[in-house]
């Protein structure tokens, strides 16, 4: 809500054992399975990252509600991803 407080959620992991840059993405989904945002899409390497969200959709504001994100990279040998749930609140 732009009051500086918890404004944001940071979607945090590592890499591990990766012999190149591979391409990661971050998105968001709504409780039907539609995606509402990509936060991130890039090449990344072995290590840790960080990747920040503000509760946004691709055209705003989100409602108030429960939301799915997956982390997900194209490993050297295969497809790897996490997800769990975040919640946006006024």
């Amino acid at each position: 809500n732009g009051d500086g407080v918890n404004d944001e959620v940071s979607f945090q992991y590592t890499l591990l054992q990766l012999a190149s840059g591979q391409t990661v993405t971050v998105d968001v989904f709504d409780l039907s399975g539609r995606r509402v945002r990509r936060v991130y899409e890039g090449m990344d390497t072995s290590g840790r990252s960080e990747r920040s969200w503000d509760g946004r959709g691709e055209s705003g504001p989100l409602a108030p509600g429960i939301y799915l994100y997956t982390v997900r990279v194209n490993a050297d040998s295969r497809e790897a991803e996490r997800s769990g749930v975040v919640s946006v609140v006024y």
